[in-house]
């Protein structure tokens, strides 16, 4: 049985999102981590990012003094990341998994992870699985926190999505299962989903477009800026501007086979909530006409 979700501590909305690519990524373990569930945190954050383009050079704070990077993150593990008697959880169950800083309304590139409160929230499952598998699973685990997080500091914002990792809450069954896109064999799912909240004016730029399309899982198998891939085709042909009514049919016609290929190449089910599609067609109207 699933047990009470755990909500993952945000404390801002910043629409404005940062730029992906390559980054940085500062770590510092107050405690130092079993090296199996270190090994399964560093694989796991960098699958769970690379869909969204981002792709980490992992580097010690106590190791590496701070250089140029185009984008940075740093990211403290508190607790002992290992996995240990189950007599820590009473203590600790209902405690933060992790949460970002902010000052003054504006997400920094700061974040925190509770060790003790993961191992915790997930105890009593772990303890029920194989031992030679535990501390894998305990790293992905806390990989999936920390990805969490980290989508919000690179997009810049507290908004979250119906699925996947960047989900409000995260249940012990979904950090603990072996395949991260977890959502993706729901019958129900649809690339396009229905918006939670009314849209701001900002939202319908071609700058708040490129965030849909980076974030969505769009440029993951349709190119950086929509050229088209091997794993998707081109989604602009200059002089043939889209419609958002036709680019949303579209959607819907192919959404099965666009989930399919997301599944096989391990990459995030593309997800677009209704008030990124006049943004996003915006975007790529943009991009063709360059």
């Amino acid at each position: 049985m699933i047990r009470t979700l755990i909500f993952l501590g945000l404390w801002a909305v910043l629409p404005t999102p940062a730029q992906v690519g390559s980054a940085a990524l500062y770590t510092e373990f107050r405690s130092k981590p079993a090296p199996v569930v270190l090994e399964a945190l560093r694989q796991e954050v960098d699958a769970l990012m690379a869909p969204n383009g981002l792709h980490f050079v992992w580097t010690s704070i106590s190791e590496s003094p701070f250089t140029s990077w185009p984008e940075v993150a740093v990211v403290t593990f508190s607790g002992r990341c290992e996995v240990r008697s189950s007599a820590l959880a009473a203590r600790t169950a209902t405690r933060r998994l992790g949460w970002t800083h902010l000052s003054n309304g504006v997400i920094l590139p700061f974040a925190e992870i509770d060790c003790d409160a993961i191992f915790a929230y997930i105890c009593r499952d772990l303890w029920a699985k194989p031992a030679h598998d535990r501390e894998t699973m305990l790293g992905r685990a806390i990989a999936r926190v920390t990805a969490h997080e980290l989508l919000h500091i690179f997009s810049g914002t507290a908004a979250h999505s119906d699925h996947g990792v960047d989900h409000a809450t995260l249940s012990v069954w979904q950090l603990l299962a072996d395949d991260l896109n977890f959502d993706e064999l729901d019958p129900t799912a649809h690339i396009v989903h229905s918006a939670s909240t009314a849209a701001s004016p900002d939202n319908n730029s071609p700058l708040a477009g490129k965030a849909s399309y980076s974030f969505g899982g769009c440029a993951s198998c349709h190119g950086a800026s929509a050229e088209g891939t091997h794993r998707g085709p081109r989604l602009r042909v200059k002089g043939h501007p889209l419609d958002p009514i036709d680019f949303v049919a579209r959607l819907a016609k192919h959404q099965d086979i666009m989930f399919k290929r997301a599944r096989a190449a391990r990459l995030a089910p593309p997800s677009l909530d209704e008030n990124d599609i006049s943004s996003l067609v915006r975007f790529l109207n943009t991009t063709a006409a360059e």
